[in-house]
């Protein structure tokens, strides 16, 4: 995600190469006059400067095409129609349905959608977003367990002869969108992603990482609270805990 395809401005062209070797053959007849005496020092820079002066103000026209150009093709990003109206709800439902998925799949009983737990989720997803950092632990040293215990909840397992206590977690963080696309290093209009786009992404990176995974078919959980936070930079935050 954010893979970047640009489109540039192709510089050199055979109108390109003809002008430059015509310009060649005036400096060359010009080179002739000056010393044959048809003309002056002082007239050959005269010359020299129109056809800088004349050059310069070629180049702002084609630069000011480019910008009226892109204005008239691209509309503005903060107007993009085609930009998916995202709700952070049902990218939570899809994700805790395709994680009962690969419970099931996986001959596991599903998790059952906890509210106190989601709460614990999206206060997670939204310290990360705040302050710019993506990991189980805050900057202060806080683990999903201490915040679980902060916020007054509390799980406690008893698997045999053993008790579990703690709340596990799995975290993501992507984008709104797939890739954008470029012209002269200005983004001009993205690939966005979908509600469903997000979910999977999400779902199937886990599947693909050991400890994820593992919290994902871990069997005695029973529970689970997501928290989605999309930030003003188009940025998801994802935390998933599991008691």
């Amino acid at each position: 995600m954010g893979t970047a395809f640009v489109l540039g401005i192709i510089e050199y062209s055979p109108q390109n190469t003809q002008a430059f070797l015509q310009s060649l053959d005036n400096i060359k007849e010009e080179i002739i006059d000056l010393s044959q005496g048809r003309i002056t020092i002082e007239e050959s820079f005269d010359k020299l400067q129109t056809k800088i002066d004349k050059a310069t103000q070629q180049s702002s026209e084609k630069i000011d095409n480019v910008i009226k150009y892109t204005k008239k093709k691209v509309a503005p990003l903060s107007n993009d129609e085609s930009k998916p109206d995202f709700d952070f709800y049902e990218i939570e439902r899809i994700v805790h349905d395709l994680t009962n998925q690969q419970r099931v799949n996986n001959g596991l009983s599903p998790l059952t959608f906890d509210l106190e737990i989601s709460e614990i989720a999206r206060a997670h997803s939204l310290d990360m977003s705040n302050r710019s950092y993506f990991s189980h632990q805050t900057p202060e040293g806080l683990v999903p367990t201490d915040r679980a215990d902060k916020a007054g909840y509390s799980c406690t397992k008893m698997v045999g002869m053993m008790i579990y206590s703690g709340i596990a977690e799995n975290i993501f963080q992507g984008n709104l969108y797939d890739s954008y696309y470029t012209v002269n290093g200005v983004i001009t209009s993205y690939s966005w992603n979908t509600n469903e786009d997000i979910s999977k992404i999400t779902v199937d990176g886990w599947m693909d990482s050991p400890g994820h995974r593992k919290n994902i078919l871990t069997e005695m959980f029973d529970r689970e609270g997501i928290g989605v936070v999309i930030s003003a930079d188009d940025k998801v935050y994802i935390t998933q805990n599991f008691c």
